[in-house]
């Protein structure tokens, strides 16, 4: 495949960082929240800040991603909206298909092989299931909204509404749908973009999903640009107007180019296997942008100041340092659990006579969630404590994508709002700064310094 490899001035984003730079400076306030960005005066850069008290275990925000894709390996296992990325459907037939597909489904479709039919069970009782015919007792207040589909027409995506569907035809579908309505010129090369991703990194078509958003940005812009002035005006001295607000939504989250801010693995255990390693990553995203421009030609004439390497490599780069995961409860599971916390009797064994089997068939596979990988404008600020005051935690009632922060101590009104990077925090402080490592800084939190103190004494 032929690449294109060339990049723009780090500039770019600087100005629209600099477009952004008022609202932090003065203290952007989050709607519908009571917390702030603004600078932080004790760690670089900007930080986030209640603007009221918060007690322990109280909600300190709920912030829908900018953009996020579900894993592709996920895809099979939960039915979401590619919007919010709620459950859709009902619990029995999500259960049906699971279990057809595990026990049923020829390999060339699967994978792998089938599986024996447990006695327990009925093959046309699963079918039935599958199908909607069938419904488990007591399943309805679990079961998802029907499937809206793609305003594109293609079957990739499914939505749980029809506002959803429309929000993210607006914001990025009608690039990304590969249906008959898709605004992609080469659908063929769109096909191969989306394939090319499985076969390497999903992260591709999370970043391409914030490419057709700045694209679609770029051209309301333009658009609103020539209906004040005129169709056909010359608009030159407002191509970097236009341009920063495509990237606005983006221009605040820290970002790197991605083969530069990826930690590198351990087997890279010199120079010359590190750079080989980078060019690698450089050359698969070149790889999947050249795709992109393939699919999006005209997009990619129109605004070629979006389609640089560079930029392509610092959306992939914001993922790396910012993201944060995807996941929201499978009602499958839920409903499996609130039959067993139904109280005993009767009414109950009537039930687990049917719901056991199907459970037992399940396996460990009952009660897998959707998994993805999201970028949060407000939570990307959030500054790292290895003592945090706030941490990421979602219950049953978070049926959606959106991303819930709720204290872990009282927070005070005006105090900074901070999280763990960090997926384990009993480590040592060595272990968290070699952690944290790739993050691209030394962690100063008042735990570290004790710790550091403590060690300091010992010697």
């Amino acid at each position: 495949m032929t690449t294109t490899t060339a990049t723009e001035p780090a500039s770019r984003w600087r100005a629209a960082v600099d477009g952004c730079r008022h609202r932090t400076r003065s203290g952007e306030v989050v709607p519908g929240a009571h917390v702030e960005v603004r600078r932080s005066e004790t760690r670089d850069g900007r930080g986030v800040f209640a603007r009221r008290a918060f007690t322990t275990g109280e909600c300190v925000l709920i912030e829908d991603p900018l953009v996020g894709a579900q894993h592709e390996s996920n895809r099979r296992h939960a039915r979401v909206c590619a919007r919010c990325f709620r459950f859709v459907g009902d619990v029995s037939s999500a259960i049906g298909r699971r279990l057809m597909r595990k026990f049923v489904a020829r390999e060339e479709e699967d994978g792998a092989s089938t599986s024996t039919l447990p006695e327990e069970l009925v093959l046309g009782d699963l079918a039935k299931l599958a199908s909607g015919e069938a419904k488990l007792p007591e399943s309805a207040p679990f079961d998802g909204p029907p499937e809206c589909p793609c305003v594109g027409g293609c079957e990739r995506n499914v939505y749980c509404s029809h506002a959803c569907a429309n929000e993210a035809w607006a914001g990025e579908e009608a690039m990304m749908c590969p249906g008959p309505r898709g605004l992609a010129r080469d659908k063929r090369a769109l096909e191969e973009f989306y394939s090319h991703a499985r076969e390497t990194n999903d992260i591709f078509i999370v970043a391409g999903k914030a490419l057709a958003n700045m694209c679609l940005r770029a051209l309301d812009a333009k658009n609103r640009l020539e209906a004040r002035d005129g169709k056909g005006t010359q608009i030159s001295a407002d191509e970097s107007a236009v341009d920063a607000y495509a990237r606005e939504p983006y221009a605040v989250v820290a970002n790197a180019p991605w083969w530069e801010a990826v930690a590198a693995p351990e087997e890279c255990d010199d120079e010359d296997s590190e750079r080989k390693f980078r060019q690698t990553l450089q050359t698969l995203a070149s790889d999947s942008l050249e795709l992109l421009r393939h699919a999006w030609s005209d997009a990619a004439t129109q605004f070629p100041s979006i389609f640089t390497l560079d930029t392509y490599g610092r959306l992939i780069g914001a993922f790396e340092l910012n993201n944060l995961e995807l996941v929201v409860e499978n009602p499958v599971e839920n409903y499996f659990l609130a039959v067993d916390d139904a109280p005993e009797g009767e009414a109950k064994n009537a039930v687990t006579r049917i719901t056991q089997p199907l459970l037992d068939a399940l396996d460990k596979d009952y009660d897998i969630p959707c998994l993805g990988t999201a970028l949060f404008s407000v939570q990307s600020g959030f500054n790292h404590d290895c003592d945090p005051n706030a941490e990421p935690m979602k219950g049953e009632q978070d049926i959606t994508g959106a991303c819930v922060i709720v204290a872990r101590k009282d927070i005070a009104e005006g105090e900074e709002i901070t999280i763990s990077y960090l997926d384990d925090d009993s480590k040592s402080r060595d272990e968290r700064q070699d952690a944290l490592a790739d993050y691209g800084f030394v962690c100063r939190c008042a735990r570290c310094e004790q710790e550091l103190a403590l060690a300091r004494r010992r010697r």
